[in-house]
């Protein structure tokens, strides 16, 4: 398909240049005169122009930064089913929103999924060449949308479901970044205490010339050893980071963290809540855009969050096949909450598991919301109360020394 590059006028008089991609020069101005501006001068660009045009987003210095978030893809998803369902053919979507998508690493990709289906290619074969930016869920969603005939539905479906998962990653992240940041000025007030302020009681002490208490040679041993090897700590922590990051990529190293996850006091009961919400939402929207049922245990699995329970997916998917009823492998195997399980049975004899799923989904969304609040309500008193400790202790040790001369004429 052809770019042009066009030079026209609003209605204030201002001049507008830019490129657009359409069949005809007419088709460009026909654009320019939905936007309410008036081409002054049209050219087609030669095929070099326009793989420059096509790239130039890349060639602007610190542009290529930013990925495409899950909030992008939310609003793609629901421009583009805007789009379709108004009856805007899909190459005509495309070229609309690669013309008002900000997000210039999505705009490459809408380019090349457009020129895609110029060339023959089905939406979903032209988005799986993008797994970076469009998830195999993504993919097979939209790939049953256009085997149904129901695209725009299946696209307003997949928007809820971003952005529903993007509203409860954002809850989560805010409700925790009052503890975080509690918790990281309290370590940095008590790293500068130690290493910088209790090295100015040691001339002191020296004077006084008797011994130590235990808590105080405790302090004093702890903050020269940071005052002298602060960087070495830092350094061991970096490396034990890296580490486990390098650990936690592998398979194996993954199974073991996820396993781990749904064994830790209270965070477990919150991680497997949020895992099964988004395991039923998934899995019901697969089904109800007519994705078959082993397909969607197999897309689910990647997209679960937890290695662990998708292990456990896997081995359902092997038992289904095999004629097994999917309630009947979760009741086996014990993992997953008694609710998803008995949830499942209920919508498998009654043909509506698809909406059987969704209910789970919603009741664990609203489990998720009171666990999170409950969590904060408890952690935040909870580090109040830790550093009040910490710093009682370090203040305590201190004075003590002080304490003891003035009680020495007395004895």
């Amino acid at each position: 398909m052809p770019t042009f590059r066009y030079i026209a006028v609003d209605a204030r008089g201002a001049t507008h240049t830019g490129t657009m991609t359409e069949e005809t020069s007419r088709l460009v101005a026909e654009r320019l005169r939905e936007q309410q501006r008036f081409p002054a001068k049209i050219v087609a660009l030669p095929s070099s122009s326009r793989k420059i045009a096509t790239n130039e987003v890349a060639a602007r210095p610190g542009r290529w930064t930013r990925g495409v978030s899950g909030r992008d893809l939310t609003l793609f998803s629901r421009q583009l089913s805007n789009l379709v369902k108004g009856g805007l053919p899909l190459l005509r979507s495309f070229n609309a929103l690669i013309d008002h998508t900000e997000n210039l690493r999505l705009q490459q990709v809408l380019i090349d999924v457009r020129d895609n289906i110029h060339s023959g290619s089905s939406l979903w074969e032209a988005m799986a060449k993008h797994g970076r930016t469009f998830p195999a869920f993504y993919v097979n969603m939209i790939r049953a949308g256009e085997a149904s005939g129901e695209l725009p539905a299946i696209l307003q479906w997949l928007a809820d479901l971003l952005e529903t998962d993007q509203q409860k990653r954002t809850q989560i992240r805010s409700a925790l970044a009052y503890p975080k940041l509690l918790l990281g000025v309290g370590a940095a007030a008590v790293f500068f205490l130690v290493t910088f302020l209790i090295p100015r009681f040691v001339s002191l002490f020296e004077e006084l010339g008797q011994s130590l208490p235990l808590a105080t040679v405790a302090v004093l041993t702890v903050s020269g050893f940071l005052g002298r090897w602060w960087w070495l700590l830092l350094l061991a922590l970096t490396t034990f980071w890296g580490a486990g990051r390098l650990w936690t990529s592998t398979q194996r190293g993954r199974l073991a963290w996820d396993s781990f996850r749904l064994r830790i006091p209270v965070f477990s009961r919150l991680t497997m809540k949020i895992a099964v919400a988004r395991f039923a939402r998934i899995l019901s929207i697969l089904l109800r855009g007519g994705v078959p049922i082993l397909t969607a245990l197999d897309v689910v699995r990647d997209v679960i969050g937890n290695e662990r329970l998708a292990q456990d997916v896997d081995a359902a998917r092997v038992r289904v096949r095999e004629g097994a009823s999917l309630a009947e492998h979760f009741r086996d195997s014990g993992l997953f909450p008694k609710l998803l399980t008995n949830m499942i049975a209920v919508g498998e004899e009654s043909a509506e598991l698809e909406s059987a799923l969704m209910t789970v989904a919603e009741t664990y969304d609203v489990e998720v919301d009171s666990s999170v609040k409950a969590l904060i309500s408890v952690l935040e008193p909870t580090i109040i109360i830790f550093l009040a400790i910490v710093f009682g202790f370090i203040i305590v040790s201190m004075l003590l020394p002080v304490f003891q001369m003035n009680l020495l004429p007395t004895q």
